[in-house]
């Protein structure tokens, strides 16, 4: 791309982005919404950055404690901590006030109860029958969905089939949100699953790479059979980094076997935050040839970060993903752009509440002349709705990615994507805190790692 028409598209993210601040202003300031009072809870823990390590680890313990006595001995230990900015003078206060029964007690409950009501927002429902009614007004809204089964790696083998069960059980009830929508490289089904192949398997390893695979493989053909009768969509999701070769080999082998190489609404996930993204997207795109349709990559920035760094460090290895968020956020629209040179071969879902990313993506998919129906916008389910209502409006398809799981043992979920969100350098941060202008979060993020290494 020649540098005037580089010029004319950066020019087109400034211009779209301020537009889509402008628009979402409108429906995100008003005192009685729900996005309001979460912004300003948000804005609370911005101030306190400490107070909100010790809240988030105090949320993620929160499932494996089974009184009401603990609970608040635990909100105690974390949140009145030293290392919080509350001040020394009230710290025993607050601990004495807390202390007797029956206060400990009943202050166990409402917390309980807080969180519950907190993660309701982000978590559909426990199983798919509880959160059926939020799917249809999702759908209502004109928003699609793809349902999350929350979980992380199954700890046995009798837990790996209950995951599968409960995959095959949700794509066996779907059927009243069945249906497609009609796009320029065929139809794009309105359900969707996302699939976490570690749930599958108990002894997944990447020291067993192969074996991995093979029962793999075997764990997931039912489930692909039945999304195909169907005409459902399923995608295989992104973990930490350990399991990613495996993943990959898995797509290629399973998405090319003959019953599933024509079958168009197969997909997976890629992590821009990971310095081999573009050339995992390069191995994408070679064995996406054999098939006989396109396969979806959905682009993520990454949400195990913290793991990832904290994991390399501890074992002396070298860091997988970018330290910097900017070179992330650098190598989302780089990633973002080979994506969109791949279509129609290689079909598009872009994952990202960042509004810099989105409007590089949709400027840029304008560029090359790709139908706005052609790819699609994922935000989290309970997550910038306000935004979303901007997207609609303006022409693109939403899909929400949306949890179905027991809340309590939810939380490491919810903690991880809050703890994305919210990060010191975070999109949300910056802009919920006000403390920087739209113009700066329209920033080209090559031009801050320039500016950072000058």
């Amino acid at each position: 791309m020649n540098t005037i028409a580089s010029e004319n598209i950066e020019l087109k993210v400034q211009t779209l982005g301020m537009q889509i601040f402008k628009e979402d202003e409108s429906h995100s300031s008003r005192y009685l919404s729900k996005h309001f009072w979460i912004k300003a809870f948000l804005r609370l823990s911005f101030r306190y950055p400490n107070l909100k390590v010790e809240m988030f680890r105090f949320v993620d313990v929160l499932p494996s404690l089974h009184s009401n006595k603990e609970i608040t001995e635990h909100f105690v230990l974390y949140l009145l901590s030293k290392n919080t900015e509350i001040p020394n003078w009230l710290r025993p206060l607050f601990r004495n006030f807390l202390r007797p029964f029956p206060i400990s007690y009943f202050f166990g409950i409402f917390i309980r109860a807080a969180v519950l009501k907190t993660s309701g927002n982000f978590i559909a429902g426990k199983n798919f029958e509880d959160a059926r009614k939020k799917l249809q007004n999702l759908r209502k809204k004109n928003s699609v969905f793809t349902l999350d089964v929350l979980g992380e790696a199954a700890l046995s083998e009798k837990e790996a089939s209950g995951y599968q069960k409960q995959y095959l059980d949700i794509l066996k009830n779907l059927d009243s949100f069945s249906g497609s929508e009609v796009t320029n490289y065929g139809e794009c089904p309105f359900v969707n699953v996302s699939v976490k192949c570690s749930s599958l398997y108990s002894q997944i390893s990447s020291l067993a790479h192969d074996e991995s695979v093979s029962v793999l493989k075997e764990r997931l053909r039912p489930i692909l059979r039945l999304a195909k009768e169907k005409n459902y969509f399923v995608n295989l999701d992104a973990e930490q980094y350990d399991y990613k070769e495996i993943l990959i080999s898995l797509a290629k082998e399973i998405f090319s076997e003959s019953e599933f190489a024509d079958y168009p609404h197969f997909g997976i996930v890629v992590q821009s935050y990971l310095k081999e993204s573009k050339i995992d997207l390069i191995h994408i795109l070679e064995y996406s040839k054999n098939r006989k349709t396109p396969i979806t990559v959905r682009l993520v920035k990454g949400a195990y970060w913290e793991y990832e760094v904290i994991r390399s460090k501890e074992k002396g290895w070298e860091i997988p993903v970018f330290e910097n968020k900017q070179e992330t956020d650098l190598n989302y629209e780089e990633c973002a752009k080979i994506l969109l040179d791949s279509y129609p071969q290689i079909l598009s879902a872009f994952a990202s509440h960042n509004i810099r990313s989105l409007s590089a993506i949709l400027a840029y998919a304008e560029h090359k002349g790709i139908s706005k129906r052609d790819f699609e916008i994922q935000m989290l389910y309970g997550m910038g709705d306000s935004y979303k209502v901007v997207f609609k409006n303006r022409g693109y398809r939403i899909r929400e990615y949306t949890p179905l799981g027991e809340v309590l043992p939810g939380m490491a979920y919810l903690v991880r994507r809050l703890l994305e969100n919210t990060s010191n350098q975070g999109f949300l941060q910056n802009f919920i805190t006000g403390r920087m202008d739209y113009s700066h979060l329209l920033k080209n993020p090559k031009e801050s790692i320039h500016a950072n290494l000058l």
